[in-house]
């Protein structure tokens, strides 16, 4: 008789596969995360499968990649290629958003198909305003800037798709130490822990809310709430003394106001 294939167990099989795009095992992740009740990693893989580009999240750092940036264009009669663009070369309002340093944020669909489409070439991603730019620096120079891009090398753009397949192993190392031998699916609560230890840095390097306080249930009835600091412990007794305590003030202080 032939075992089930978990959900876990099909999710480590694709993401070990260097082969397996990474578009479908990130809506397995989807699936994994409605299924534990996570807002937080459905919201990531998502955001990952769709892109950051027209969002206000924050690009994370490991999608920030350094590559050149180079112009197209015409000096007289001569004509010339991916001329790389100096900080000088920018108009001042240019200058903070453009330069060698480029936020990859499109989907990692896309960014896969751009490196399916030409194998081993540069891909040229133009920055926004790039037309306008352009235009800029053609002003009062006898040279005219035609196309302003950044170009982009295939191992610059896989090497951002590697840290995300690598945050899905350790989603998924990390579930397998959470569950005991023989367990099937992760329950919520080990979805919930195991993403305790995933870290995704953006390019503020402020932490993107992938983790979040856990409350854990006791069978004595304490919660402990966790959130990487020093645990807060609400026994259940103490709760029902301090609520006593209250009611019988105030019955006191009532018995007194009807006596004055």
């Amino acid at each position: 008789m032939r075992l089930r294939r978990s959900r876990l167990d099909r999710l480590e099989d694709d993401v070990l596969n260097e082969s397996r795009p990474l578009a479908p095992i990130l809506r397995q992740v989807i699936a994994l995360g409605g299924h534990a009740h996570s807002e937080a990693l459905r919201t990531w893989a998502l955001r990952e499968l769709q892109g950051y580009e027209g969002t206000d999240v924050p690009i994370p750092d490991y999608r920030r990649i350094s590559v050149p940036l180079v112009m197209d264009g015409l000096t007289g009669r001569f004509q010339f290629r991916e001329q790389p663009v100096s900080m000088f070369d920018l108009p001042d309002f240019a200058r903070e958003s453009l330069g060698d340093v480029l936020r990859l944020g499109q989907g990692v669909g896309q960014i896969e198909s751009l490196i399916a489409r030409q194998p081993g070439q540069t891909v040229q991603l133009a920055p926004h305003m790039a037309a306008e730019v352009a235009v800029f620096m053609s002003q009062n120079s006898s040279r005219q800037v035609l196309r302003l891009y950044w170009a982009v090398h295939p191992s610059a753009m896989e090497g951002v798709l590697d840290q995300v397949r690598t945050r899905l192993v350790q989603l998924v190392g990390e579930l397998r130490a959470a569950m005991p031998h023989g367990q099937q699916d992760p329950t919520s609560d080990q979805v919930a822990q195991a993403l305790q230890n995933i870290n995704i840095v953006t390019g503020d390097n402020s932490s993107v809310t992938v983790t979040a306080p856990v409350a854990v249930a006791h069978r004595r009835g304490s919660a402990r709430a966790e959130t990487g600091g020093t645990a807060q412990r609400f026994p259940r007794m103490s709760v029902v003394w301090t609520v006593s305590a209250a009611l019988a003030a105030a019955a006191a202080l009532t018995a007194w106001v009807m006596w004055l």
